[in-house]
């Protein structure tokens, strides 16, 4: 009998035990204290701490730990502390990161419809752009798509447009022909570039400084806060004004992970995650002047292409649509061309 008792009173203990392991060291998962109320949210991001990206997490951070009363704890790890893009978007997916933001090119391996960003000059004006980046119709159709890869998608930022650089002038198309120009592991991004006659060359983010510094790249497009930030400046003679493509911010949450939460506290992240849009679209526009300034005074030219500059770049590139449109999902594209044209 007392026997019997033992191996009762050790199971116990062992199952005890287990169940206090089980939650380990991932941080990005709920991680309960004993009355069931307390979460870590895990955000990160892949860039440097004076950018959109950040200004957006701090935004974030603060009001969801505020407005949680303790409940939930945001832990933020920027420049590629989780790794690049690639890695966190994986590990929000897999539930070992719970958050991150990045632009939509990146996500576009994971949730195929974000390709309909990559269409290249599709905005005339940064003001048509945040109108597309509001339609609900668009959101909610974009959003369906991010459920289905695992992902909760909890905001859009609008971050005016992507520029290039180069050490060499570009005015017209023919000044791109046989530029070798890093670009992300991105097919429609490299289609684009490749309607110009230019060498796109896939290369992480992080090699780039490298690459221009050693001439492995001659010219990268990138929004001007980056080329400011990782000192792209330094290697590079030109900013070009291109337009080619809106700079935006995907900010998405592991789905089980915001299923998981109780109501109120969902409330509370859906709040958040528009302080953090909000954080991040009022930063750039408060900074982007001063960053031509800087960029100015270390020596690089801007050259500020007009819209009828830009329209034989547009043209040179139209086809690349077509590829977007047969891969995008319908109802994506659909409701964003309906967006794009209620925005004109």
């Amino acid at each position: 009998m007392k026997k019997a008792v033992i191996s009762i009173l050790m199971a116990g203990i062992l199952a005890v035990n287990l169940a206090g392991c089980s939650g380990g060291t991932d941080n990005s998962k709920n991680a309960e204290n004993s009355s069931g109320e307390n979460y870590t949210i895990t955000l990160t991001h892949a860039v440097a701490e004076d950018t959109s990206q950040q200004a957006g997490c701090l935004a974030f951070k603060e009001y969801v730990e505020e407005n949680s009363e303790g409940k939930i704890t945001v832990n933020i790890y920027p420049n590629s502390q989780m790794g690049g893009d690639r890695e966190q978007i994986e590990g929000v997916q897999e539930g070992s990161i719970t958050m991150m933001t990045c632009g939509s090119a990146a996500q576009a391996n994971f949730v195929n419809s974000a390709i309909v960003f990559d269409g290249p000059f599709a905005f005339q004006t940064e003001e048509q752009m945040e109108k597309v980046f509001a339609d609900q119709e668009f959101i909610d159709a974009l959003s369906a798509e991010y459920d289905k890869a695992g992902f909760h998608m909890m905001g859009l930022s609008s971050l005016g447009f992507r520029v290039t650089t180069a050490n060499k002038e570009i005015r017209v198309p023919e000044d791109v022909k046989g530029l070798t120009i890093r670009t992300m592991e991105n097919k429609y991004h490299m289609s684009l570039w490749k309607n110009l006659g230019a060498n796109p060359t896939p290369l992480a983010f992080n090699e780039l400084y490298t690459a221009l510094q050693q001439g492995t790249v001659e010219a990268q497009e990138n929004p001007l806060e980056l080329v400011y930030a990782q000192k792209f400046y330094e290697q590079q003679k030109y900013v070009i004004e291109t337009r080619h493509l809106p700079q935006n911010l995907v900010w998405i949450m592991n789905k089980n992970y915001y299923d998981s939460l109780p109501d109120d506290l969902k409330a509370v992240v859906d709040e958040g995650a528009k302080k953090a849009v909000e954080g991040s679209v009022s930063y750039y526009k408060e900074n982007n002047a001063e960053l031509e300034k800087k960029v100015t005074e270390a020596g690089v030219e801007i050259i500020d292409l007009t819209p009828e500059e830009l329209a034989p770049f547009a043209e040179a590139t139209a086809s690349a649509w077509d590829e977007v449109k047969a891969d995008c999902g319908e109802t994506v594209y659909t409701a964003f061309m309906n967006a794009l044209e209620a925005s004109k």
